[in-house]
């Protein structure tokens, strides 16, 4: 029976079309997953969780559940979203979330919101990576007081800068008791958005999919908004939806709003079998009853974005604040907009897009170009503009091109992906022939290198330089080609170009010291540091003439590293020294290209004065190179120095760290340098299975057809390896061929590593002129760095090794433990106690032996020991059973000196950032540290860790 409907039913149908307070229909295993996810939260819990669904399926309400059920708990929830037109704003989505603004009433925030909008005192040029740190250390104090979700939307719009930040959270707070939820569309999905949903699976995130909703489920959801279930051919209806509850709602909604719906017993039906193909369709239908005014404002604030503000829809339309408000009144009860705070917001992205599509293309780019003039005349920034202009503009608008331009410049330096996108329309906006063509041409080149888009770099800088142009760009495009070329390690088309560029008689002095510098870093990591040292010096002499500090700086850290591959290190540290002293009498070096501090400190480890060089490293950790393009260099740097010192509890989360930054970096020599003491320290304390994945990578490095130049620690790690699992031929060869090609090139940076294994294996296995030659070489080698007592030291043991005489290898031992080098020290001690024991001379030879087992067992180099151990019962000692290194391996007394302070440091309530400030390390350091704490007293937040110290020390 069809009963009949009064012009009040379909009202009263309308009426009824609200959300169930009863929650999501078809929705039960994702909200099992969420309750899940947030009970972890409050347990103290870090997790991920990826939303990946389309649009209109649900991902909305599910994270606003997930926000909920986290605020029922007492979390504190952080929340933004990308926009589609807000892609040009660097950290637009983490901004959002946690209210990063110069204005903020909270000092924090208001320090980073003045970092983002570049108007911080003493800005640095790298100035992204110190952001990202002090939104992670913000992000983590907040988890302090109480635990935190962090949520950001549509990350398919999302800024890189963005992305990369919340990659850096879920990295480093994984100790933390945070929730990050991402969200996203499949398709389509950005690359770099795709590769940070990757990362976080590969960190352990849980991923989300809401699946279409199944008929049943439809007709419940149809049920509770329309007061009854749907019959047939409604439930037909809402079957070409394909299951997406949005669509689902907006087309019952349509149905309702229009009287179009009755019911036929107990059920509900259409009154019409016109059906609008797509949710786009059926907004679009709605737009018709719209009068003209309501619908150009609505178009405006399309335009606009999907989240805007009145005054900015008053100043685009040219109306007053109070005309809009009425105009817009019957898009609001049309159920297209609504208010969210001070903003005007469409109900659903896909409403705007709908919105946005049905204004003609031609429309649409004039009034994203009236918007940007509206926005440039009420003064707001370039970066507000930029996104307009980019969509509004068109070949030829002079005044577009030098905004965007303006805009590069603003967002590079927050973030350079940004910055590209900018400059590259403005590329595009140029007509053929115009006259800036090559200057934003060279624009484009220093973006791409800033960006890390090197091999675009050059490629777009020969282009141009082969062509006629103008003066006033060559040589920054040269400049720029050879910072390309550099990061390339094309060495010999970088020093073809320097040759030809000196020719230039528009060069000035700093230019001409800067090219001459990366010439002899081209030929100092090439072939012949020889020559490198020659450009570095004439750079130098160039630099002083001309007293500019900086480039005096530039060569004198040139001219170190030159010398120091020859293996003159005092003269190296000489230069390093006086490095420092004119950086630190200069007034402003912040455009300094090398730091000179940390430079200083490797040419101190050189010189065996590896107290004064991790003061030098910590030094650079304190400045604001630490948390930019130095931070890996220094974090590996100063765990290579606690390594040599035999302190590896701390070395090893350096390592670790150091790698970890390396390789977000992009850089492969630092991460493999990494891999390669990681290799040392697994081999030394027998955990030969570990040290055989971290080797993975080292062996095929050193099986390439070129070898890097830090191949010296590659062969040192993979020969030891190999010599511990008994196949010396292997690290014999591994050895000899490193050997040679460093000697080919006059390197004898790597000689204390390589030399001594190298003639200890030769002599063992036949090859007493390749153990004569490595001896005699090193020996010269002590007339170029007579005052460093490795360097004598080795010369000793390798002379006593091949001659089998005794008194050079005790004089090596004296040399040794003048120093605080672990390897150098027990190396002699070893190595003498060979020719001792062969002479006959056993309780000596046993005395040399009990001295290194001692290094050994303060480091924790168990197999190493156990090594020295079988000596002494060859020669009839009985080692004692000793040893600090026999802590427990659980509890409070398991832990090391410095995963002890870091525990009282956490106690106290210092986020990971502080406890590194305070012990002059990275914050990623301490997150290692704390990941060994927690394993070892079995907790998995920092309650229960405060609680455990609490417990240790009453």
């Amino acid at each position: 029976m069809v009963e009949a409907c009064g012009m009040s039913e379909p009202s009263r149908v309308a009426d009824a079309f609200e959300p169930s307070r009863n929650g999501l229909v078809g929705r039960t295993a994702e909200l099992a997953v969420i309750a899940r996810a947030v009970g972890e939260l409050v347990g103290g819990q870090a997790s991920v969780l990826v939303l990946d669904g389309e649009a209109g399926i649900g991902k909305t309400r599910l994270v606003q559940c997930i926000v909920d059920e986290a605020r029922s708990h007492g979390v504190t929830v952080f929340r933004g979203g990308a926009h589609p037109f807000e892609r040009t704003r660097p950290f637009g989505v983490i901004a959002s979330a946690l209210g990063l603004d110069r204005r903020s009433g909270d000092a924090r925030r208001a320090a980073v919101g003045a970092l983002l909008t570049g108007e911080s005192a003493g800005l640095i040029e790298d100035v992204q990576y110190r952001i990202v740190e002090e939104i992670v250390d913000l992000v983590e104090a907040s988890s302090a007081d109480r635990p935190v979700l962090l949520v950001a939307e549509d990350l398919q719009w999302a800024d890189r800068a963005s992305l990369w930040t919340i990659l850096s959270i879920v990295r480093q707070l994984t100790l933390a008791a945070i929730l990050v939820v991402v969200s996203s569309r499949p398709s389509p999905l950005p690359a770099e958005v795709a590769r940070l949903v990757d990362d976080l699976v590969a960190h352990g995130a849980r991923t989300l999919q809401p699946q279409p909703l199944e008929p049943e489920d439809l007709a419940a959801l149809a049920g509770t908004l329309v007061g009854a279930p749907p019959g047939p051919r409604l439930a037909e209806m809402l079957a070409t939806t394909g299951g997406n509850p949005l669509w689902a709602v907006a087309l019952l909604r349509s149905l309702a709003d229009g009287g179009m719906l009755h019911r036929v017993g107990e059920r509900v039906e259409p009154t019409t079998f016109e059906l609008p193909d797509s949710l786009a369709d059926l907004v679009v239908r709605r737009l018709r009853y719209l009068p003209t005014t309501t619908l150009e404002l609505l178009e405006v604030t399309a335009v606009l974005g999907d989240a805007v503000s009145l005054r900015d829809v008053a100043a685009v339309s040219r109306r007053s604040p109070p005309e809009v408000v009425g105009q817009l009144r019957e898009a609001f009860e049309a159920r297209l907009l609504e208010e969210v705070g001070d903003r005007v917001v469409f109900r659903h992205q896909l409403v705007h897009d709908a919105v946005y599509q049905h204004v003609p293309p031609p429309s649409r780019r004039l009034l994203h170009r009236e918007a940007a003039e509206a926005l440039m005349a009420a003064g707001a920034d370039h970066l507000d503009v930029a996104h307009h202009l980019m969509l509004g503009s068109e070949r030829g608008d002079e005044q577009a091109m030098a905004w965007l331009r303006e805009a590069a410049r603003e967002a590079s330096p927050r973030s350079p992906a940004v910055g590209l996108e900018l400059v590259r329309r403005v590329e595009s906006l140029l007509p053929e022939g115009h006259r800036d063509a090559d200057r934003v041409a060279t624009e484009v080149v220093q973006a791409l290198l800033r960006a890390g888009e090197v091999a675009e770099a050059s490629t777009r800088a020969e282009a141009v330089l082969a062509r006629p142009h103008p003066d006033e760009v060559d040589t920054p495009l040269r400049l720029g080609l050879l910072a390309a070329l550099a990061l390339q390690n094309r060495g010999a088309e970088l020093i073809a170009l320097v040759e030809t560029s000196l020719a230039s008689a528009r060069l000035r002095p700093s230019e001409r010291a800067w090219m001459l510098a990366q010439r002899s870093w081209a030929l100092t990591y090439g072939d012949d540091p020889r020559a490198g040292e020659s450009a570095a010096a004439r750079a130098l002499a160039i630099a002083e003439q001309s007293g500019e500090a900086a480039m005096t700086v530039w060569a004198s850290t040139a001219l170190l590293v030159a010398v120091g591959r020859q293996g003159r290190f005092d003269e190296a540290l000489a230069h390093a020294r006086r490095a420092a002293a004119v950086a630190a009498a200069a007034h402003d070096m912040t455009s300094l290209p090398l730091q000179p501090t940390f430079m200083l400190g490797l040419a101190l480890v050189d010189c065996d004065l590896i107290s004064e060089a991790r003061a030098a490293f910590r030094q650079t950790l304190e400045g604001e190179f630490g948390s930019g393009w130095w931070l890996s260099d220094t974090l590996m740097a100063d765990a290579q120095a606690a390594f040599v010192l035999g302190e590896w509890d701390d070395a090893l989360p350096g390592l670790i760290a150091g790698g970890q930054a390396a390789e977000e970096k992009g850089n492969p020599l630092l991460t493999t340098q990494s891999l390669a003491y990681r290799t040392i320290i697994a081999t030394g304390t027998g955990d030969l299975r570990a040290a055989h994945e971290l080797a993975a990578p080292l062996t095929a490095a050193l099986q390439a057809d070129q070898l890097a130049y830090n191949a010296g620690i590659l062969a040192f790690a993979v020969a030891g390896l190999r010599a511990a699992e008994g196949d010396p031929d292997v690290a014999y060869g591994v050895l000899l061929r490193c050997w040679r090609f460093d000697a080919g090139r006059d390197n004898r940076y790597y000689h204390r590593c390589l030399a001594p294994d190298l003639v200890r294996l030769a002599r063992a296995l036949g090859h007493r002129d390749v153990a004569a030659e490595v001896a005699d070489t090193v020996e010269a080698g002590v007339a170029l760095a007579p005052e460093v007592p490795t360097v004598r030291s080795l010369a000793l043991r390798c002379r006593g090794l091949v001659d089998d005489e005794v008194e050079p290898l005790l004089e090596a031992v004296a040399l040794a433990r003048g120093t605080p080098l672990l390897l150098e020290h027990t190396g002699a001690c070893e190595d003498a106690a060979t020719v001792l024991a062969r002479d006959g001379r056993r309780a000596e030879a046993a005395d040399l032996l009990s001295e290194a087992l001692e290094r050994h067992e303060q480091a924790g180099a168990d197999a190493w020991a156990r090594r020295v151990r079988a000596r002494l019962r060859d020669l009839g000692a009985r080692p004692a059973v000793r040893g600090p290194r026999q802590r427990p391996t659980r509890g409070w007394d398991s832990l090391t000196p410095t995963e002890k302070t870091v525990s009282k440091l956490v106690a106290e309530g210092l986020t990971n950032g502080a406890v590194a400030k305070r012990l002059y390390v990275s914050p990623h350091t301490v997150n290692t540290h704390l990941r060994h704490v927690f394993a070892k007293l079995d907790v998995t937040n920092r309650v229960a860790l405060a609680a455990e110290v609490h417990r240790a020390n009453e």
